[in-house]
């Protein structure tokens, strides 16, 4: 059997009547019949488990050639096609003195982990002539009888096959049967390990022998022969040999059947239709059990169904009080609604619903991936024009979900406060939502995103989730209690919901958790009057506590540290590659080992923890763990915030404080430099590059951080064509980004030493030149990039090439232009042409190039190159190259442009063309005010009113007005330029400054005035720009021209300064 020797020699000779029972169990009988294969297509990473079901003594041999043999090649081929491989082999871990429940249940619970994870369970068995343990009825309790439908007479190794293979007619189980000629060769000594001595078993191994060729094919059922090979020196167990059929029939089977259920899709994938099915998954599964929240939920409906709704909702209330499971509910209410078209006030279209909870994929907390997600659900961005940096896709976010052309959208987002704290600044949200864009939001309340929230001028919706009511609690405690069979009596029901914290779901849920499995009734009483009240209390001196009693001690403190010090979770394989290594299950805190040479020894040659002790680990940790990550992976964290700090407060040393200090806890950093060591030595690049940084950085390793950047394959992994964040991010942490500089072209000058492509050495001049740009490197970047452009012309100058390399030199000299010179002038003329020519280089090969893609670059190019040559113009050109020629070129490119965007019908970069064409026409002509029209049409059609390209837009038409001295007009344009910046980049930002600065002016300031008592502010007085006050409006132009040469790298259009300029694209 899967679980333990033979415990009792009870055998029945009703072997016969038993197996009928298992065959009227069946819902569907028959073999051979035709049944659909299961085919699971994927792109991700996944998890197989192969249980492997036998009766323990006998098959020794077998089970070594498997773990050591067979296993491990078949991983090393699951590897190759993105799979996990996870062998279920319970030899250890199970007590002698465990009761008949806990082997019973080991056992099956291990089978229906196998199915959770691959519905049909990859199932061994191997038979011989043993039978193994018969539990009689005393033995298996009533709830294991009806949840396993468990048949006395048979083995549990035969209700293994039952429940794993035979009533499901599992085309995934293979059976072995050892042929017993090699008995003859045994030891009489040792013949009780491979024969059982009760006559009635070789009775019940014929059944099931019979039963097993009845019900499956012989594809499927296996003979296979071996040899006695002598005694083992050391352990004194029987020794076989010619098993290389038997590992060769197992390999083949798996290998089969895994790649026929799990083919891997090699199409390209969409990662967000990917995240989007995880959060779905998750919803189904938090929304199940809901109980007394009907009022809330029924708020939430109501806010999101009335009119006139411009704020978003906040579902407030403190940690574990069931927050994410009302969302849950109401979010897949709301959806199944959506998609009937059953709620108003989207029109026709309808409404889309989009969701996100924490904790439902590895990366949920990241806010860029979040925000990603939402746009593209959205429409408002795609592919080819996703924002390339934080800030960009902040403010598109922000335009979207103020713009009344969004898609009509319902929001719901779990968790804001346990977003990445230093992207969650909540700028995303604007303060006035769209009319048709609803947005509920959970949080702790009084935590820093709702502290936020009070802040605002216009006040957020709020709802908060009260304590739960009396027959709400005995409810859940009722429904959490009677699937295992058990319940309350009054005066136990009475103690335990007179607690305090009984009013918090999620105390209650642990608190009920803790009683089931309490295995003494006659003293319930005392184990509820021991639960401690507050959520932490409870998990740290309860839970923790008999985990680690009952739960293998260090062994379950080593899964909770390293679990709360990994950066995104740890695959399962993983954990059993770590937890099998005894240094450091079983260390002290802070041992001398710790401090440690990395180099010593990879730690993955500890082996693996044996199946059982895991089981025993993750069965305990089950309730508190995430589901699987993306597509199921196999990647364990904690579901919830308070485990994480639960564990810190235990086994952390710090962790009373009120801020927890990663930089100066010691037991902290031990366990990242355990982690570090483990993955320095990870195969998987991808997985590595998840966590290792994360470790060096933590542990403050500069030197080991440092050589990992310098390493080609990791630079391509984190190389990103418009901005290398997390490459860049890592660079900060070795605490010296000049260095970088010098490094990368050390590492440059090695590879053209040593490396015979010249093709990887020019694509690889190019990458770094582009990272030295995006660390705003510029001189370093445009060395380096010259260089590619030299090595790529040598080789021939492949045009999808060298048109990067051109847009990235013409990109260089525009951000040294812009970071050089604060106002236009002369000076600029030197770096301008050079961004010019590259420029004009990249379009004469970027027009030649088919695809809308192709297309929108050549349109954004074209923009880049006429705000050079209006700057050029503006700067007074030379007499080689005159400065009307320039503005004639300009205007050309914008119109070339214009047709791009008009057919890729691209409202927001068809705004920037316009504004563009605008400036280029003379002050205050009527042309001018007709293409600020058009400019600020397509921007509030495609972003809205708070979004950064609409503020430039008003304050270069406040610019037109001013020029024609309609200062009334000039001041609405600069007041909405101002509350735009205000908005948008938050009351510091040197552009809202600025723009306050312009506003503040003598004369409009009696604008505003007037406006503010009451009047129409169009006093001929105060509408006129008067010559008095020219000093001080020169001071105001000088503020908004200091502002208007600094970019922002989101757009490529213009902003003028106050008075004349324009802002680089």
């Amino acid at each position: 059997m899967g679980c333990g020797a033979s415990k009792s020699a009870v055998y029945y000779n009703e072997s016969d009547n038993a197996w009928e029972e298992v065959v009227r169990s069946i819902k569907v009988t028959g073999r051979g019949g035709v049944k659909k294969e299961l085919v699971i297509s994927r792109r991700l990473w996944k998890t197989v488990r192969i249980f492997v079901s036998s009766t323990f003594l006998d098959f020794h041999a077998e089970r070594e050639a498997l773990v050591k043999g067979v296993f491990p090649d078949l991983r090393d081929w699951c590897q190759k096609r993105r799979l996990h491989l996870v062998e279920c082999d319970l030899r250890w871990g199970v007590p002698k003195e465990s009761t008949s429940e806990t082997t019973v249940r080991t056992c099956l619970s291990e089978i229906d982990r196998c199915k959770d994870d691959n519905v049909m369970p990859f199932f061994l068995n191997m038979t011989s002539e043993r039978c193994g343990w018969i539990p009689q009825k005393n033995e298996v309790p009533s709830a294991l009888v009806d949840q396993y439908k468990w048949v006395f007479g048979l083995s549990l190794t035969e209700m293994e096959i039952v429940h794993g293979a035979y009533r499901i007619d599992n085309p995934n189980a293979l059976y072995l049967i050892r042929d017993k000629s090699f008995l003859e060769q045994i030891p009489q000594e040792h013949m009780k390990d491979f024969v059982d001595e009760n006559a009635e078993a070789s009775v019940k191994i014929v059944t099931l022998k019979r039963k097993l060729t009845e019900r499956f094919p012989k594809s499927r059922i296996k003979t296979y022969t071996c040899e006695f090979d002598g005694l083992d020196t050391e352990t004194n167990k029987v020794k076989l040999k010619g098993l290389e059929n038997f590992c060769k029939m197992v390999f083949q089977f798996f290998k089969e059947r895994i790649g026929q259920q799990y083919p891997l899709d090699d199409s390209p994938a969409d990662p967000y239709q990917q995240q989007k099915d995880a959060h779905e998954a998750f919803m189904n599964l938090r929304g199940t059990l809901v109980l007394g929240r009907d009022e809330i939920i029924q708020r939430i409906e109501d806010y999101i169904t009335s009119p006139g709704i411009d704020v978003p909702l906040l579902v407030l209330g403190g940690a574990g009080t069931g927050k994410s499971a009302i969302m849950a509910r109401v979010a897949d209410q709301i959806a199944k609604k959506a998609l009937l078209k059953n709620i108003p006030g989207a029109g026709s279209k309808g409404w889309h619903v989009f969701y996100h909870f924490i904790g439902a994929t590895p990366k949920s907390t990241d806010t860029e991936i979040m925000l990603k997600r939402l746009l593209r659900e959205i429409g408002a961005v795609n592919d080819s024009n996703m924002p390339a940096d934080f800030q960009t896709i902040v403010q598109t976010t922000q335009s979207a979900l103020a713009n009344n052309n969004t898609r009509p959208v319902i929001i719901f987002m779990d968790a804001l406060n346990q977003l990445d704290e230093e992207k969650n600044k909540l700028n995303w949200i604007p303060t006035k939502l769209a009319p048709q864009v609803r947005l509920v939001t959970s949080m702790i309340d009084d935590s820093v995103p709702h502290k936020s929230f009070q802040l605002r001028t216009t006040k957020a919706q709020e709802i908060k989730v009260t304590p739960l009511d009396r027959e709400a609690r005995k409810e859940i405690v009722y429904e959490r209690l009677i699937q295992y069979n058990k319940k309350l009596d009054d005066k136990q029901m009475n103690n335990l919901l007179s607690r305090p914290s009984s009013e918090n779901p999620l105390w209650l849920s642990i608190a009920c958790e803790e009683l089931r499995v309490y295995g003494l009734f006659e003293q319930l009483d005392d184990k509820i009057n021991e639960l401690k009240d507050g959520l932490i209390e409870l998990l740290e001196h309860n839970v923790l506590k008999r985990f680690e009693k009952e739960h293998g001690g260090h062994l379950l403190k080593a899964t909770l540290c390293l679990l709360e010090t990994s950066a995104n979770g740890l695959l399962e394989n993983e954990l059993l590659c770590l937890l099998a290594n005894e240094s450091i299950v079983n260390a002290k805190d802070l041992e001398p080992a710790d401090k440690d040479n990395f180099d010593e020894k990879d730690p993955r040659q500890y082996g693996r923890l044996p199946a059982a002790r895991w089981a025993e680990v993750y069965r305990a940790l089950k309730p508190f763990l995430r589901p699987f990550g993306d597509c199921n992976e196999g990647r364990l964290d904690f579901y919830h915030r308070t485990l994480s700090k639960a564990v810190r407060k235990k086994y952390f040393k710090n962790a009373d404080d009120n801020e927890f200090d990663e930089d100066s806890d010691p037991i902290y950093i031990m366990w990242n430099r355990r982690l570090a060591k483990f993955f320095q030595y990870e195969t998987n690049l991808d997985r590595k590059i998840e966590e290792y940084p994360i470790h060096l950085s933590r542990i403050h390793d500069k030197e080991r951080l440092t050589a990992f950047l310098l390493n080609w394959d990791v630079i391509d992994k984190l190389y990103d064509y418009e901005f290398s964040s997390k490459l860049i991010y890592y660079w900060s942490k070795t605490g010296d980004l000049t260095g970088m500089l010098s490094a990368y072209k050390e590492l440059l000058e090695d590879l053209e030493k040593g490396f015979k492509s010249k093709d990887i050495i020019a694509q690889r001049y190019v990458k770094v030149g582009r990272i030295f740009m995006q660390a705003s490197q510029n001189e370093a970047a445009r060395e380096i990039m010259e260089k590619a452009k030299s090595r790529q012309i040598a080789l021939g100058e492949a045009p999808a090439r060298m048109v990067e390399i051109y847009a990235t030199l013409a990109e260089i000299w525009q951000d040294i232009v812009k970071l050089k010179y604060e106002f236009i002038s002369r000076d600029q003329l030197t770096e301008l042409k050079p961004a010019i020519d590259y420029g004009r280089q990249a379009y004469a090969i970027r027009k030649t190039m088919t695809g809308d893609k192709a297309k929108f670059k050549t349109g954004v190019c074209l923009l880049k190159l006429a705000f050079d040559l209006h700057n050029w113009h503006r700067a007074g050109g030379t007499s080689e190259f005159k400065s009307t020629v320039a503005l004639d070129e300009a205007k050309t490119y914008v119109d070339q442009a214009l047709i791009i965007f008009k057919e890729l019908k691209d409202e927001g970069h068809l705004a920037e063309a316009y504004m563009t064409q605008a400036l280029m026409e003379p002050d205050g002509d009527i042309q001018q005010k007709k293409h600020y029209e058009d400019a600020m049409n397509a921007s509030l059609q495609s972003y809205g009113e708070y979004h950064i390209l609409t503020g430039r837009i008003s304050c270069n038409y406040g610019i037109y007005y001013e020029g024609k001295g309609q200062a009334y007009e000039a001041f609405k344009l600069f007041k909405r330029f101002y509350e735009i910046n205000l908005e948008v980049l938050g009351p510091e930002h040197p552009k809202t400054v600025s723009a306050k600065n312009i506003i503040s002016e003598p004369q409009y300031a009696r604008i505003d005035a007037e406006l503010s008592a009451g009047g129409d502010g169009n006093n001929a007085a105060l509408n006129e720009v008067a010559d008095d006050d020219s000093s001080d409006n020169d001071s105001a132009l000088d503020d908004a021209e200091a502002v208007s040469n600094d970019s922002d790298d989101d757009n490529s259009g213009s902003d003028s300064a106050h008075g004349s300029g324009t802002d680089s694209p």
